[in-house]
């Protein structure tokens, strides 16, 4: 089984409260997310998943993690009806604002033990707040407690990099780093130790972090912890998008991040859906990077848990 993590759509009633087009043929931009038609067509969405052999999509909304509460809760309901209505090809994770105290972690108590909603998802910062910052304390103490698995996305605007607003540099570059800072806080910040229980998915291999993980690795005596950094590093999981399928992408990761500690990713339709091949490939690069998986050096056993099996595992469904 083929499980894509980091799979992304928009309720269409959101987009309508929202006042935007869901007939448009090309991407327009929506504050700071590109929107792509797919998000909005399911039944396109699974034509794609066949013809690229995917069997799931582990489904978040681009517009659902910025937003209120009152819009997390539509999309909540809206994952939740696409999960009854195609009960083997999509899984929803329950959005929220993780900083608006109880009133949100209500929402998120909701949306999984009501709805069935298979995990939760944030951003790598929330209001230019980290992961250690003290106010996620409750959000982190919450997910502990029903025991479901956070993907952290980047964070569509991150704040505090002010040499890097211009050039596209946020969509570039800004969102991959901020992640590899929200996983190096989140070990020194002490969250793991707090909550070693906690399963926690950052997107796109950690923002490429297995290239400089070594660094921080040698520097990590700084942090003051009473395991090592690489301790702390292998409890955590990380999806395989934002790179298009990228061979250099994948091998650089292995280095530096356990395959068991890897789920297959796309970023769909955000990548993989260009018709224009000097800006990105279409779908079929989806299945040219599923055979480029299945195509490493590694077991059999460990390759089914990079595509799947692990991505089940951590969302609780059938493999």
């Amino acid at each position: 089984m083929v499980i894509d993590f980091e799979h992304h759509y928009i309720p269409v009633e959101l987009a309508r409260r929202l006042g935007m087009k869901t007939d448009s043929k090309v991407p327009v931009r929506q504050g700071n997310a590109s929107v792509h038609a797919q998000l909005f067509d399911m039944d396109a969405q699974i034509r794609e998943m066949d013809r690229a052999g995917v069997d799931v999509g582990v489904l978040s909304c681009i517009l659902g993690w910025e937003t209120s509460l009152e819009d997390c809760r539509l999309i909540n309901d809206a994952s939740a009806k696409l999960q009854r209505e195609y009960p083997k090809r999509f899984v929803g994770l329950a959005h929220l604002p993780p900083l608006e105290g109880e009133v949100a972690l209500a929402e998120l108590e909701r949306a999984v033990g009501e709805l069935g909603l298979k995990g939760a998802t944030i951003s790598s910062q929330v209001n230019g707040l980290s992961l250690d910052a003290k106010e996620f304390q409750a959000f982190f103490e919450r997910v502990a407690k029903i025991g479901v698995t956070v993907f952290v996305h980047p964070a569509l605007a991150p704040k505090g990099y002010d040499l890097l607003k211009d050039y596209m540099l946020p969509v570039i570059l800004t969102r991959e780093f901020d992640l590899g800072v929200a996983v190096t806080r989140l070990i020194a910040g002490g969250v793991l130790d707090r909550h070693p229980e906690l399963k926690l998915v950052f997107a796109h291999f950690g923002g490429g972090m297995a290239g400089y993980k070594e660094r921080i690795a040698r520097s990590s005596y700084r942090f003051k912890l009473p395991k090592s950094f690489e301790e702390y590093f292998d409890l955590l999981y990380f999806d395989m998008a934002g790179f298009e399928g990228s061979p250099i992408a994948l091998s650089c990761a292995l280095e530096g991040i356990k395959p068991e500690r890897m789920v297959f990713a796309t970023d769909y339709p955000q990548n993989f859906n260009n018709t224009d091949s000097t800006m990105g490939k279409n779908v079929d690069g989806i299945s040219e990077y599923i055979e480029t998986i299945r195509r490493l050096p590694l077991n059999a056993k460990i390759i089914d848990g990079m595509l799947g099996g692990t991505a089940a595992r951590l969302l609780k469904i059938a493999a």
